[in-house]
């Protein structure tokens, strides 16, 4: 993945484990969401699995993103309906409207959203509706539909903002062992420090626009940080502070 704007310009390899971490309206949102081509590219380029984001059609922007899942801050379930068929609507660009409607799903792809639950640990509740669920589960859920897509791009956008610290720690960590175990490319905006330092194996920092420190989880140390934020630390910044500060 390559990106080209004002004041951004990055390569992500292949199954690398990205944290871009910023202060709200600093542009990581913005970023991720122009990945999948949410947000349009109005300069510059983008270029993803060799698709050029900001010249491609719109048949094109649809099969890129059924190879890159999305995991929003809200979740984004279908609540009155059960946890496998959030799921299978991960499929949704391969089945079609129709049979997702209907409810036509092959033993294959059935197999696959088991699956996919199994990695994120409730495939137990694979048949409860989604609102029965406490938020991390429903965020595991979102994970597992965006696996169901059987992408090659995981993009995350605030996953554990409204989640608690032990739970947001074992989000980070679903998302952290699928990007080991599956190599799939994975980028996730944040903005609790701690959990960046924790999880990512490569940390950008965004301020106005700007990508101002791009470096490794040991080189992003408290005065990089305040660099990023632009002013000393707070404890908001951090989700839980764990002995030695924000280790």
């Amino acid at each position: 993945m390559a990106i080209e704007f004002d004041g951004v310009s990055l390569t992500i390899p292949e199954g690398q484990f990205v944290v871009v971490v910023g202060l709200s309206g600093a542009g990581k949102s913005t970023l991720v969401r122009t990945i999948n081509g949410l947000v349009p590219v109005t300069s510059g380029t983008l270029s993803v699995d060799g698709q050029d984001v900001g010249r491609a059609s719109r048949r094109q922007l649809r099969a890129l993103r059924g190879s890159i899942g999305m995991i929003f801050q809200s979740f984004n379930l279908v609540t009155r309906t059960s946890v496998m068929n959030n799921v299978l609507m991960g499929r949704l660009h391969q089945v079609g409207t129709f049979r997702s409607l209907l409810g036509w799903y092959t033993a294959a792809e059935k197999e696959l959203a088991f699956d996919a639950l199994e990695r994120v640990g409730i495939v137990e509740k694979a048949w409860q509706r989604a609102s029965a669920l406490s938020g991390g589960q429903q965020q595991r859920v979102a994970i597992a539909r965006a696996l169901a897509q059987e992408p090659t791009i995981m993009l995350a956008d605030e996953p554990v903002a409204s989640l608690d610290p032990p739970t947001a720690n074992a989000v980070m960590r679903d998302l952290q062992r699928i990007n080991r175990e599956l190599g799939i490319t994975t980028v996730v905006n944040l903005h609790f420090l701690d959990l960046a330092r924790r999880y990512g194996d490569r940390i950008i920092g965004m301020r106005a626009g700007q990508v101002v420190f791009d470096g490794t989880g040991e080189e992003a140390d408290d005065a990089v940080f305040e660099r990023i934020y632009g002013r000393s630390l707070t404890a908001d910044d951090v989700i839980a502070k764990e002995p030695g500060g924000l280790a």
